[in-house]
């Protein structure tokens, strides 16, 4: 029987749609130094962004893992390996080279005042003045795709080993996972993030000095993998207890609001340029009670059959390629408008969509394997919707 999640293709187009509109606001927050900064900033935007920073980021790397226990069930030789490689190295690389140009170029000219064409910083200065932020080159955004390479690269053997008949891990997680003691594993990122810290003190995305918080990443992954391996078996209890996981996500989202995001108790326990062991106990338990929460009412819910959702978790990979280079362009270009933080925000949040998203549907028309440059499987589905890295159940 294979049957389509189409509840897992919901949650990872709804978490990119989630990034997207946290980019979008991320200019106007006032304790934030973004790419591209507005003298205009909104603290109530950035309080209710507040919540969802806490916990996009671990769903993104959840779904994404359980994409992989998918694709890794029909295939488990090494070329999982190399089809995962092709899909996230090869647009990786140009985005890297090409479509990650603009944003720089656009950061460059409202920033430092650099008036040159895009052609010419893109030859003279874009490759030759080191790594950015003091230099230009950068993979920006697409960090989520190499840490993805690399876990996968990490992973792999692990999954293998995971994977044998009868294997004790395997069974221990599944008869721990069915109780209520899954919600004790969010002590696995808050372990291995505390104990690295001291090694890698800041989170910085570049992935050679940035132990502790990949390590958090991969912790959300590698949960993602198990839960999707034991989907028929876990999936069940989730449901059961999505209230009581909800009534922890709400108790400590209001924890955090009175002790870390509000005054006059602002940063009691920390905060995101202060995350101290207790504040990243508590985002990780709302992350995690987050990801129980919503994976239990999708799955309820939202599992119903709709042949659009397979198109659109197609083309959300190049939509996120693309998103935050039309998010800086857009700021550039309404930020001297003078109009106030949300009106700003909520524009620019549009106009990531629709261009993105015009993007998206323009290069899914592209033939052959230039479509793997954005993310695209080389030959375009068949009419019956094709089969996809998320969302097939075996």
């Amino acid at each position: 029987m294979k049957d389509r999640l189409y509840y897992v293709d919901r949650l990872r187009i709804s978490a990119f749609a989630i990034l997207i509109l946290y980019h979008s606001s991320a200019a106007f927050f006032p304790d934030m130094g973004w790419l591209i900064h507005s003298a205009r900033t909104s603290p109530t935007l950035s309080l209710i962004m507040d919540f969802p920073r806490a916990w996009r980021l671990a769903l993104l790397f959840f779904v994404s893992g359980m994409g992989a226990a998918f694709s890794f069930r029909s295939d488990q030789s090494v070329a999982f390996l190399y089809k995962r490689t092709i899909r996230l190295l090869v647009p990786l690389l140009f985005a890297m080279a090409v479509l990650l140009v603009p944003q720089v170029w656009y950061e460059r000219m409202y920033e430092d005042g650099y008036d040159g064409s895009l052609p010419t910083f893109w030859v003279t200065r874009y490759f030759t003045e080191g790594r950015y932020p003091t230099g230009n080159f950068t993979w920006a955004h697409m960090w989520f795709v190499a840490y993805l390479l690399v876990m996968s690269v990490i992973c792999y053997p692990i999954f293998v080993y995971l994977s044998r008949p009868k294997n004790r891990i395997m069974a221990w997680f599944e008869r721990v996972a069915k109780t209520w003691a899954i919600y004790l594993f969010v002590l696995l990122p808050l372990a291995l993030n505390l104990a690295l810290s001291p090694i890698y003190p800041k989170e910085t995305n570049a992935l050679y000095n940035d132990g502790a918080w990949f390590a958090v990443w991969a912790s959300w992954f590698g949960l993602g993998f198990l839960i999707a391996r034991n989907h028929q078996t876990l999936i069940g209890p989730i449901i059961a207890k999505r209230f009581v996981s909800a009534a922890i996500a709400l108790a400590t989202t209001v924890f955090l609001y009175a002790f870390a995001w509000l005054a006059p108790a602002e940063q009691a326990i920390g905060s995101y340029a202060n995350d101290t062991p207790l504040f990243k106990a508590a985002i990780f338990l709302l992350a995690w009670s987050m990801i129980l929460t919503l994976v239990g009412f999708a799955a309820r819910h939202f599992n119903q059959p709709d042949a659009r959702l397979v198109t659109l978790n197609r083309l959300v990979f190049p939509l996120y390629i693309i998103h935050q280079t039309v998010v800086v362009a857009a700021l550039y270009y309404v930020l001297p408008l003078g109009l106030p933080a949300v009106p700003s925000f909520l524009i620019i949040a549009a106009a990531t969509f629709v261009l993105s998203g015009l993007f998206a549907i323009a290069v899914d028309f592209i033939p052959g394997r230039a479509r793997l440059l954005f993310g695209l499987d080389a030959k375009p589905p068949n009419a019956a919707g094709g089969r996809n890295i998320v969302g097939a159940e075996r």
